[in-house]
């Protein structure tokens, strides 16, 4: 059963705030979803956050949506957000399987269905999300389409510890560490412990302020590093993608040309099997482009609207 749970909108102060709730899955997690509903609406977007995100970074661009008459579900994946998290160190970043997060995507799917969302709908999928979504493209075929950004098909890091990957995860675990940060990481919430001109999120001063000072206000909000068996479940997920075939779904997906999070050349590769996946690159931006500079966000909006509108 679904109870009310809280939208803390005093930081962004979005016009339209989220009708949120607390839903528990079936193995047993309690996720909080929000539904921004629109007066006339032709549609509904599924909103896949990023890891780290949660419901009240969205609300500006599900506020654009419901200006053009279209719902916006959106959520908060286990481990993350107002969502239950998975360890005693609330700050860990967790999961020991990414097949996990298809049972969140259910319950955004039953919301739907239980509130009569109007359909078609559109996946709009960001970073990790546009990982989970790959999955959710084959498994749940209710997607019209899907409008991908800066997706996590590759994770960036140094080649000496990619190519070590393996090997150190795999002393982690005979070590029983797997559930401590992964190396390189700690508690630490980036947005709070970086400066503006070295941030990798966002060109834009007044979103990286906002960011910061909403997961300062609320702390409950904060993540900090993944630990060692979500980044094991992430490159095991990602390898298990790359090598699956595309799916059929028209896809629109956007580079940034600065992400320095994300492995562009394995978006790049990707999308280029990928037959319905058109790939837009976008210059000067980060790695968040829902959170860039004005001109940025405009060209994706641009981009965005001609893409869901042609039929």
């Amino acid at each position: 059963m679904d109870q009310s749970a809280p939208f803390l909108n005093d930081v962004f102060e979005w016009p339209n705030r989220a009708t949120t709730n607390y839903t528990t899955t079936s193995d047993g997690i309690k996720i909080r979803t929000g539904v921004w509903a629109a007066r006339n609406p032709t549609g509904t977007v599924f909103v896949f956050p990023g890891r780290a995100d949660y419901l009240e970074k969205y609300g500006g661009l599900a506020n654009t949506f419901l200006d053009k008459n279209l719902n916006v579900l959106a959520i908060d994946w286990r481990g993350q957000g107002l969502s239950e998290r998975l360890l005693q160190d609330r700050n860990i970043g967790h999961i020991e399987d990414f097949k996990s997060y298809q049972n969140d995507v259910e319950v955004m799917i039953n919301t739907a269905i239980n509130t009569k969302l109007a359909k078609p709908w559109v996946m709009f999928a960001h970073s990790m999300g546009g990982l989970i979504g790959l999955r959710s493209l084959h498994c749940t075929p209710i997607f019209q389409k899907a409008v991908i950004t800066s997706p996590m098909w590759g994770i960036e890091m140094p080649p000496i510890l990619k190519s070590g990957a393996p090997i150190i995860m795999s002393l982690i675990s005979l070590l029983g560490k797997m559930e401590t940060y992964a190396p390189t990481t700690n508690s630490e919430t980036r947005i709070l412990h970086e400066d503006f001109k070295s941030n990798k999120i966002t060109n834009d001063i007044q979103n990286f302020t906002l960011l910061g000072r909403q997961v300062e206000r609320y702390p409950e909000l904060q993540i900090g590093g993944p630990s060692t068996a979500w980044v094991s479940a992430a490159l095991a997920e990602i390898e298990f993608q790359i090598r699956n075939e595309p799916p059929s779904t028209p896809a629109l997906c956007f580079l940034a040309e600065k992400d320095e999070i994300i492995d562009s050349l394995a978006v790049r590769t990707f999308c280029d099997r990928w037959d319905n996946c058109d790939l837009i690159s976008m210059p000067e931006a980060k790695h968040d482009l829902s959170m860039e500079q004005k001109s940025i966000l405009a060209k994706l909006l641009f981009e965005l609207d001609k893409f869901v509108e042609n039929n």
